[in-house]
């Protein structure tokens, strides 16, 4: 894939519009080339700036008494009719009211859909991710079930130290760990397994407020858990289904204490 076919993919990309063979063909230019990793980085800023700083308008105190008004008027008696000057504020109200008001909703909807395309857009990435180490036979540059083993491996690697556990005794044995990229950073991932099916345990380094597990995100069949705490963000990627990869998020947390 060149530069000009990713550029004309780019807003399909930051939408999810492509399907999972082109994302990831599209994520492998991005590793080589710095001038598209810039401009996907550029629109990833422009969505976080409406996210963050979109203005909220108050309606005036004036535009509600008139449209007050202009209800009212149906029930005034004929020569209690306002001038027409008033008519025409009246008229006027009627006629911009709807529109300022889904005007208002639009700015007050904006910051909220775009935080949840940001984290679905998140979500895409990793369970991109999860499928790469699958396809390219790459789950673990340290295939361990020994954590003494996994988690040393990461010193010098990355700047922070990861949690590393083994959930053998509960149905989710590790089976080692790597270092992955995406979103121009290095990410700590472990690699478990539930009967047949692996799970990617993605943690990063991150500024963001803790946040418990909420809702899993779902896309094209993967299944994904996110949650923040003690300054890094963790995301669970599996094809498990809900409930199973829930258990091993809520395993992983009490034993980290990072619920």
């Amino acid at each position: 894939m060149n530069c000009q076919v990713t550029k004309s993919l780019l807003h399909g990309y930051l939408d999810r519009e492509l399907d999972l063979a082109r994302s990831l063909e599209f994520e492998e230019h991005l590793k080589s080339c710095p001038e598209c990793s810039r401009s996907l980085e550029s629109y990833r800023s422009l969505q976080s700036v409406l996210a963050n700083r979109a203005p909220v308008f108050e309606v005036p105190k004036s535009l509600a008494t008139q449209i007050r008004s202009s209800m009212g008027e149906k029930s005034q008696p004929r020569e209690s009719q306002p001038s027409s000057g008033r008519n025409w504020s009246a008229l006027w109200a009627r006629l911009v009211a709807p529109a300022a008001i889904a005007g208002l909703a639009i700015l007050l909807a904006v910051p909220l859909f775009t935080r949840q395309s940001s984290e679905t857009q998140l979500a895409q990435e990793l369970v991109s991710a999860h499928v790469r180490s699958l396809m390219a036979n790459h789950l673990a540059d340290v295939p361990s079930s020994d954590r003494h083993t996994v988690k040393p491996w990461f010193n010098g690697k990355i700047d922070f130290s990861p949690p590393v556990l083994d959930l053998a005794d509960k149905g989710f044995p590790l089976v080692g760990g790597r270092l992955d990229y995406f979103a121009n950073r290095q990410v700590a991932a472990l690699a478990y397994q539930c009967r047949k099916h692996i799970i990617n345990l993605f943690i990063w380094r991150s500024t963001e407020p803790a946040k418990s597990v909420g809702q899993p995100i779902t896309l094209q069949g993967y299944n994904a858990f996110g949650w923040n705490s003690g300054g890094l963000a963790f995301w669970a990627v599996s094809d498990l289904n809900k409930d199973d990869l829930q258990q091993f998020v809520n395993l992983f947390q009490a034993e980290t204490g990072s619920n």
